[in-house]
């Protein structure tokens, strides 16, 4: 096998210890450990098993229980029809979003009853309640809120104490993302400290200008390919959004922040240590495609993981290189 075919991130996440090491600088990566030992010692080269999107999704939740679902607009991974118990909560109604979604290829029968139509108030207000779901489920979503922070904050005044929040989560390494850079703590804290409730001009600016494509994609996977090839938008389009963001109140969406698997876990180990949140990560799967899942929980008595920055800002270094 040469460097050309040999799947790095999946060896890594099929051996733990190997990414440790790699972290720890006791090997280049992942391909010299399988040269010098990995071969003979019979490793594998990815996980035997791979769950499921829903299996991943659903790992460490109450199923049974009252869950809320947010933005799943015409893909939801808790449908009503499949009889779980959940709210749905959404930027528009169905109605709204059938008319939305009409010409666009998608099978709007899928998209739910809007239990809640969101319009940027706080969570509970908008719901009414507290505490009152055992698990809350957000795909390829906290990417696009204005504040990170105030996010989660809101989300965990709405969960059991022992509830679950799931999160689907677009890598930036495999998307439209590429060129962009990945979010760190201190700005999602100057956007909490703004209470701000819609994306910057330079937030807006930098989506439509650095969005890229791979093969005519806007997402792909960690598949030795390469990444972008081409960007999406010609630079007089992020210029024409960027002049329009700053003459009106009109929210236009884009990602505000872009992670790797590693860049979420220390922004949301930062932000707790700060006493912003009261959760810590309880699981995650790393990327599939061009997405990877964390579920986060009230930290417990004894936390499930004492975050060194450092081995994080290096497994980060390496996720990114």
């Amino acid at each position: 096998m040469n460097k050309s075919n040999f799947d790095e991130e999946s060896y890594l996440d099929a051996n733990p210890d190997v990414a440790e090491a790699v972290i720890s600088g006791a090997f280049k990566n992942g391909y010299e450990h399988y040269l010098i030992h990995g071969k003979n010692e019979g490793r594998m080269l990815k996980k035997l098993f791979e769950k499921s999107r829903n299996d991943k999704v659903f790992n460490s939740i109450k199923k049974k229980g009252l869950g809320l679902e947010i933005g799943p607009s015409h893909n939801p991974l808790a449908p009503k029809k499949k009889g779980f118990s959940v709210h749905i909560l959404d930027h528009a109604s169905a109605k709204d979003l059938r008319n939305k979604y009409r010409d666009h290829g998608v099978n709007i029968e899928n998209i739910e009853e809007v239990d809640f139509v969101w319009k940027g108030e706080p969570l509970h207000e908008l719901i009414g309640n507290t505490k009152c779901y055992d698990w809350i489920i957000a795909s390829h979503v906290i990417e696009h809120v204005p504040d990170f922070i105030s996010f989660l904050q809101q989300c965990e005044i709405l969960l059991k104490d022992d509830g679950i929040i799931s999160l689907v989560i677009p890598d930036k390494r495999y998307c439209f993302d590429y060129f962009s850079q990945i979010t760190s703590t201190g700005e999602v804290l100057d956007a909490h400290l703004e209470k701000r409730q819609r994306p910057s001009s330079g937030q807006i600016f930098n989506h439509i200008a650095n969005a890229a494509k791979r093969n005519g994609n806007i997402a792909w996977g960690p598949d030795n390919n390469g990444g972008a090839d081409q960007l999406v938008h010609e630079f007089h389009e992020a210029k024409s959004h960027f002049l329009r963001s700053k003459e009106t109140s009109y929210y236009i969406d884009v990602h505000c922040w872009r992670f790797t698997p590693s860049s979420f876990k220390l922004i949301i180990s930062d932000i707790n240590q700060l006493n912003l949140i009261d959760m810590e990560v309880r699981n995650q799967f790393n990327t599939v495609g061009c997405e990877f899942y964390i579920s986060l929980g009230k930290v417990s008595k004894n936390p499930t993981e004492i975050i060194s920055r450092f081995s994080m800002l290096s497994k980060i270094k390496n996720e990114i290189s």
